[in-house]
């Protein structure tokens, strides 16, 4: 079962970032992310980005040093 999915702000809140910060890390692949096509009239379609808890704490070990 799919846990709850984040938002940018949640993530934003679990790694102390800007929610920019965490929309550039999802562009860049460097964190995985769900994007999910919004309905609309205009010429610009936006999207939903969601994150999964275990992909930002995967994150958060890959970048951990001691």
């Amino acid at each position: 079962m799919i846990d709850e999915l984040l938002n940018a702000r949640d993530v934003k809140k679990i790694l102390r970032c800007s929610e920019v910060y965490v929309y550039k890390l999802s562009e860049r692949g460097q964190l995985p992310s769900i994007r999910i096509p919004c309905p609309g009239l205009g010429t610009l379609k936006k999207k939903l980005v969601r994150f999964k808890r275990e992909d930002v704490e995967k994150f958060i070990n890959d970048h951990y040093r001691r």
